[in-house]
């Protein structure tokens, strides 16, 4: 690390969830919005989360942050359509009864970039997720309580849809959008331990 003080962490996402993670993870990231375009037009999901997470990375490393910079962003796969965050109630109903039962892919796309050497790498990753059915009553009781509009997919893994995931196959911190194993040899990468960036409790 530096001598000029402790290495920056940011977080290029307004998502906060993803904040939660890493902060439950021992970090403590500022976090600096990109406003980036999040239109993917045509792309499949997998290249699509990757580019994203490109995009919100390097765009608040070009409007002038330092340190280690993470953009991330998540889309669930199912069948090869991307579902990202409904637009509306009516939206997380329909895709509710597209989930009901089946499984998909939840795919996170990270990119880190260091501004000490202005390298920047990128990575994928993928969990399966299995849905349960839950009954018409379950999934507009969901739906009215707001939560679904403001996750990728419809759903998390954690808080009220917690019941309706019969389980999932891979990293369960992926699903809530961000790796934290993949994140950890991605600061291994830039030659940074991923305990030096653990928050430092008060003397």
């Amino acid at each position: 690390m530096s001598g000029s003080g402790p290495l920056r962490f940011v977080l290029a996402s307004a998502s906060p969830t993803r904040l939660r993670v890493l902060r439950d993870a021992g970090f403590d990231p500022d976090v600096v919005v990109s406003g980036v375009s999040e239109e993917i037009e045509t792309m499949q999901t997998a290249p699509a989360v990757v580019v994203l997470a490109e995009r919100k990375a390097r765009a608040v490393a070009d409007a002038g942050a330092h340190g280690l910079i993470l953009g991330c962003d998540s889309l669930l796969d199912l069948d090869g359509s991307s579902l990202g965050k409904p637009a509306s109630p009516s939206e997380a109903r329909a895709m509710w009864r597209r989930l009901s039962g089946r499984a998909a892919v939840l795919r996170t796309g990270h990119c880190l970039v260091d501004t000490r050497s202005g390298r920047w790498s990128s990575r994928l990753d993928s969990t399966l997720v299995r849905f349960a059915t839950p009954r018409h009553e379950e999934i507009e009781a969901y739906v009215e309580s707001g939560e679904p509009l403001s996750l990728a997919g419809a759903f998390s893994i954690d808080g009220l849809a917690a019941p309706f995931i019969e389980g999932i196959d891979g990293v369960p911190s992926n699903v809530l959008g961000v790796s934290l194993p993949l994140l950890r040899r991605m600061f291994e990468e830039a030659g940074v331990a991923i305990t030096d960036l653990w928050r430092k409790a008060p003397n």
